[in-house]
């Protein structure tokens, strides 16, 4: 746990939370900020967090939640998936996100650092939805991720794929080797869907 100056004179808490919080949160929170179609089942993440391989944080002002995220590991924790990322509602827009994601860089147990999905602007259906997506995929490169060439077709939706790591030297394995582990990432949470619908693929420059 880290404390943090936010807004004015408050202190803004990074905790590491367990399952009686994540399952507050999976209620109040996660079906609230995602639809349906994006929201992981409460029984798999229980399942994940029980087995050593999912980490959720909340970050705190004065013990009301004002931020969260959620992480899966890979089984050597090498690396991470980025699930879920959220600021509640009624603070959005003030700097807490970033600030939030930042105090996370260091802190996830993933050894090498963590992959992020985000949906491909190449592949929105409105401008509207375009410019929404261009402007999450500002914000994570904003506050230290890196865009990589891979990207990956996930249960029919396009995502540009994202990397940041607390180790510079991480982020230098190459094109090659970057994707290489973006691959076993994918092959490892979701083997069984793996080549069929989830097919991670390089694009041969960045989006943005």
């Amino acid at each position: 746990m880290r404390n943090r100056k936010g807004n004015g004179d408050c202190v803004n808490v990074l905790k590491k939370i367990g399952l009686d919080e994540l399952r507050i949160i999976y209620k109040e929170h996660i079906r609230e900020d995602f639809p349906r179609g994006e929201r992981r089942p409460l029984f798999g993440m229980e399942k994940l967090q029980k087995a050593g391989r999912y980490d959720c944080y909340g970050y705190y002002q004065e013990d009301s939640l004002v931020a969260y995220a959620c992480y899966i590991l890979t089984q050597n924790d090498s690396y991470a998936l980025l699930d879920y990322f959220a600021v509640v509602p009624q603070l959005r827009g003030k700097g807490i996100g970033s600030e939030f994601l930042r105090s996370l860089n260091g802190n996830v147990s993933a050894k090498r650092g963590v992959f992020i999905e985000a949906e491909s602007p190449d592949s929105a259906k409105a401008e509207a939805e375009r410019q929404t997506r261009e402007r999450r995929i500002r914000f994570y490169l904003s506050n230290g991720a890196k865009l990589t060439n891979s990207k990956c077709l996930l249960f029919g939706v396009d995502y540009n794929i994202l990397f940041i790591s607390p180790d510079d030297a991480s982020n230098s394995q190459g094109i090659e080797g970057q994707h290489h582990a973006v691959e076993e990432l994918y092959r490892e949470l979701y083997r069984r869907v793996y080549g069929h619908l989830c097919k991670p693929y390089v694009k041969a420059e960045p989006y943005l």
